[in-house]
C-alpha cells in the first residue's frame, strides 16, 4: 500500500511539472524582449530608398488598388475602399447593400504590382521594410503588411523560396477569433510561405507576439530585415524572430491589405455557408463598430548603401 502511494505521488508530481511546463515554457504567446538593443538601421549601412507618408492623394503610380477579380475570401476588394485621409492611408471595411459588386462586405488592397501581376511599380531584393500602422478592431477580418513574389501564384518546383516567397511581416487576425480566445487579442505573428500555393507549398511561422501598445488604438511599427541568408523580424524596433527558412533570392513587391474571413460561394461550392475559421465571423460585430479602418502612417524601405 505504501509503495503504491509513493508511486501515485511521484506520478502526480510529474503530471503537475509537465503541465506547468506546457503552460509556461511552451506558451504560444511571447512578450517582446526589450532587453535587446533597439534596431538602428542606419548604423548597419542601410539608406532609405523608398518612403510613402501618405500625405496628399494616394500615389496610384505606386500603389495599385485594382484587382482583376474583385471577390476575395468572404468579401470584395474594390478601389474606393483605399484612400488617404489626414496624412494616413485608410483601407476601410464595411457592409454595402448597393456596392459595385452587389450586397456584401467590402474592403481594399494596395500593392506595388499591376492588377494582372505582370509588372511591378516598386520591387526590391533584400533590405529593411517597415510599416507604421493601426490594425482594424473587429472580428472576422485582419490587416497585413507583406512582401510577395509574382512567382508565388504559379505552381513552383521545390526551391525553399529561392524563386520567391510570401513574407508576412504583420498580420492581425486575433481581435476576437472564437477558436483562439481573447488572450490572443493584441498579438501578431510572422509567417513565411514558399514554393507556390499548390502541392509543393511549405511554410513556417513565429510564435504570437503580445504587443505592449494597443495595436488597434495606437500606432506600432513592424519591420523585416531580409538578407541573402535570413529574415529578421521586428516590432517597435525590437527583434522578435529570425529564420533562414525559405529566403527569397528574387525581387518582391510591397503589399498592404485587409482580408475578410470566409470564402466565396463561387470559388468554393463545397463551402456554401462561407465558413472560414481564422479571425472569426465578421457578422458578430455590433453595428456601431463598423465601418472599421486599417490606418497606415508610413511605409519605408532601406537597402545597403
Amino acid at each position: 500500500m505504501k509503495k503504491r502511494l509513493i508511486i501515485f505521488l511521484l506520478t502526480l508530481i510529474i503530471v503537475i511539472s509537465c503541465t506547468a511546463f506546457v503552460l509556461t515554457g511552451c506558451s504560444p504567446i511571447e512578450k517582446i524582449n526589450k532587453r535587446r538593443d533597439k534596431l538602428d538601421i542606419a548604423s548597419l549601412g542601410y539608406k532609405l530608398v523608398f518612403e510613402d507618408n501618405f500625405d496628399g492623394e494616394l500615389d496610384r503610380d505606386v500603389w495599385v488598388t485594382h484587382v482583376e477579380t474583385p471577390i476575395r475570401r468572404g468579401g470584395y476588394w474594390t478601389d474606393e475602399q483605399s484612400f488617404t485621409k489626414d496624412g494616413n492611408l485608410i483601407i476601410r471595411t464595411e457592409y454595402k447593400e448597393n456596392g459595385s459588386q452587389g450586397a456584401g462586405w467590402y474592403t481594399g488592397t494596395c500593392r506595388t504590382i499591376t492588377a494582372d501581376d505582370t509588372a511591378s511599380t516598386k520591387q526590391f531584393t533584400y533590405g529593411y521594410f517597415e510599416v507604421k500602422c493601426k490594425a482594424p478592431a473587429a472580428e472576422g477580418l485582419w490587416s497585413a503588411f507583406w512582401l510577395q513574389s509574382p512567382n508565388m501564384v504559379q505552381s513552383l518546383p521545390v526551391s525553399l523560396g529561392k524563386n520567391g516567397a510570401e513574407i508576412d511581416i504583420m498580420e492581425s487576425p486575433f481581435y476576437n477569433d472564437p477558436s483562439m480566445g481573447k488572450k490572443f487579442r493584441n498579438t501578431t505573428l510572422h509567417t513565411v510561405h514558399v514554393d507556390g500555393y499548390m502541392d509543393n507549398h511549405q511554410s513556417t511561422n513565429s510564435k504570437y507576439f503580445k504587443v505592449d501598445k494597443d495595436i488597434y488604438e495606437e500606432f506600432n511599427t513592424y519591420g523585416l530585415l531580409w538578407t541573402e541568408n535570413e529574415y529578421i523580424f521586428y516590432i517597435n524596433g525590437y527583434e522578435t524572430w529570425r529564420t533562414s527558412f525559405g529566403v527569397s533570392q528574387v525581387p518582391e513587391y510591397l503589399w498592404l491589405s485587409v482580408e475578410i474571413a470566409g470564402e466565396s460561394n463561387s470559388a468554393n461550392p463545397s463551402n456554401p455557408e462561407n465558413i472560414f475559421t481564422w479571425a472569426g465571423e465578421i457578422t458578430n460585430n455590433s453595428t456601431d463598430k463598423m465601418p472599421v479602418d486599417f490606418v497606415v502612417d508610413y511605409v519605408k524601405v532601406y537597402q545597403k548603401a
